[in-house]
Parts: structure tokens; sequence; C-alpha cells
């Protein structure tokens, strides 16, 4: 079995029991226990988990780290997968789009093939790959500084070509969401750039699993009563869901 799969298999088990047994999963998975050892390893290095005695359990969820872009692409895949078929329903033909960076994002831009035309930017270059080969669609890359192992566009002249731009609807993700301080990113440059492609934008997006609420990340992007719509998965807690209805925030959850 590839790796991918099975530290997609292992965060499932996490995600739904809290726990892990790596005897159990080397049985169901029908591979050797040394194995399932040294991925709990990596996410165990990469702050995804953390180990106890014959198995693991996840980190915190205000856990203040960052993870690569190629360990969060398969997290929680079902759910923005989900999230991203929903944000469909704020597009029409003729819209001028923003996509902000993240896996939720790129999980919507992998969804835009079949709306037509649409003109979008993007301030991630994954997305902007994805978007590269649909026919139906004008894009504009943003260009700037690219963050090492997240593929974000940032910078000076990224702000400054959003500076520029005003859009029909902006399609953010973020890195976590308090209560009491908002949305949240875990980088500065990332904070910047999100507040540009909100500001930019008529219509306010924010796509999120549920693994960001009650998180911590280390800059603010907004507070939550500056955005239209907060698209969720049905993962998430309905003690949050009440908070955010109590506060008035438009949740969508799928």
């Amino acid at each position: 079995m590839l790796k991918r799969k099975r530290i997609q298999i292992i965060c499932d088990e996490l995600n739904k029991n809290g726990v892990i047994s790596i005897d159990d999963l080397a049985k169901q998975l029908e591979i050797s226990p040394s194995t399932i050892r040294r991925d709990i390893q990596e996410l165990e290095e990469n702050h995804m988990v953390r180990r106890i005695r014959g198995g693991a359990i996840p980190v915190a969820a205000n856990t203040p780290h960052e993870l690569p872009f190629s360990m969060r692409t398969d997290i929680f895949k079902e759910e923005k997968a989900r999230i991203a078929e929903a944000a469909k329903q704020y597009i029409h033909e003729n819209d001028t789009l923003i996509v902000g960076s993240g896996t939720t994002t790129l999980a919507f831009a992998k969804t835009l093939s079949d709306i037509s035309p649409l003109y979008v930017a993007t301030s991630d270059l994954m997305s902007a790959l994805e978007l590269s080969v649909f026919p139906n669609v004008e894009l504009t890359v943003l260009g700037g500084a690219l963050r090492h192992f997240h593929h974000s566009i940032t910078g000076y002249f990224a702000e400054q070509m959003l500076n520029q731009i005003h859009a029909d609807t902006a399609f953010v993700g973020i890195d976590a969401i308090d209560f009491n301080l908002g949305l949240m990113n875990f980088s500065t440059e990332d904070v910047a750039v999100n507040k540009l492609i909100l500001k930019a934008a008529t219509q306010k997006v924010i796509l999120c699993d549920h693994s960001k609420f009650d998180a911590i990340a280390f800059a603010n992007v907004c507070s939550l009563d500056q955005i239209d719509v907060l698209i969720t998965g049905k993962e998430t807690d309905p003690v949050y869901l009440d908070r955010l209805k109590e506060m008035g925030v438009n949740t969508i959850v799928v």
C-alpha cells in the first residue's frame, strides 16, 4: 500500500476514534507493525499526532504549527471535497473569482471546469496548475514570492496586484478560527495577502474543515462578522456550530 494512502487511513482513524492502535492498524492494512510505527513517527515529527504506548492520539487542536502542504493535502480529504462542491453554489457564469491558498481551496479549484466562462485570480501555485488546464477559465496568477513547502504566493508584488483587482467572490482558506479573535493564519505573509483578497471581493466565502475551530494561529486575518459565508463539514462539533449561529455567521454545513 502506498504511503500516502496509509497516512490517510491513519488520519481518518484518528479523526473517527480519537486514538489508534498500531497492532489493529497493522492487521487492518495487512502490513507490518514496524511500517505503521514509521508512519506514526513521521506524523509526530510533523506535529500531527502524539505517540502513546501501542499507538497514537491527535495533537491538541491549538498546537501552533503549520504543516507542510504535502502533509495537509490528504488530511480530511473527503470533507474538503464536500466543502468544495458546496462552494460552487456561489458561482455564476461570467463571475470573477479570487481563490486563496491552501488545500481546501485547491479542492475547490479542481471543481471549476464546468462553469463557463470564469475569470479567476489565485495566490496559490497548486490551484493555478489545476486551473491552467480548464478551457473555461481565464486565469491570472498573482506574482510574488513563493513560500517554500506551502505553495502560496505572497509579498510586495502579490499585494500590489491585489490592490488593482476587484472580484465578485473570494474563496479563502484559513488555518484557525477562534470565536474571540476571528480568522487566523500561521504566516504573516499569508495574512497580508488574505486581507487584500477579502477586501477586493464583494462576497467573501471562507472554506474550512472542522479541525480549524477553536484553534489558535499566529496572526489575525479578520473577525467573523466581516465574512459573508462560512462553509464547513458535518464533522464540526455542534457546540461550535451553535456558537456560529448565535454570532449570526451564515454557516453552511456539508
